[in-house]
């Protein structure tokens, strides 16, 4: 389901081919990593981040989260755990993410972990 839902934004031109392609492997990441994880929230995870990576890969600005909440995502039960996905998966990512984007990333892992 998620790899179709990439592919369709593949195919309206949404994502590049080597976003698409990165996706592919984060989703293959994720069902190793987190098999229970509910099906929204990986939903919502993995849109945005081939709509974050597409943007960076395009040079547009990328979002800032705040600090009160980067603190509340650091002080999680679930950060530490968050963070290794997250460096795995930038490992393989074929942009460079800025510091304000990887935060947002680990909002949503830690959404994900959550439940």
């Amino acid at each position: 389901m998620l790899k179709q839902r990439m592919q369709i934004l593949r195919d309206a031109g949404v994502i590049s081919g080597e976003i698409a392609d990165f996706m592919d492997q984060v989703i293959d990441l994720l069902a190793e990593r987190f098999p229970s994880a509910q099906q929204e929230k990986l939903e919502m995870f993995t849109t945005h981040l081939a709509m974050a990576a597409e943007r960076i890969r395009k040079g547009e600005t990328v979002d800032e989260l705040d600090e009160g909440t980067w603190e509340e995502i650091r002080g999680s039960e679930h950060f530490a755990k968050a963070k290794d996905f997250m460096d795995e998966m930038l490992a393989i990512c074929p942009v460079d993410f800025p510091e304000g984007e990887s935060r947002f990333m680990m909002l949503h892992i830690c959404s994900m972990l959550s439940d």
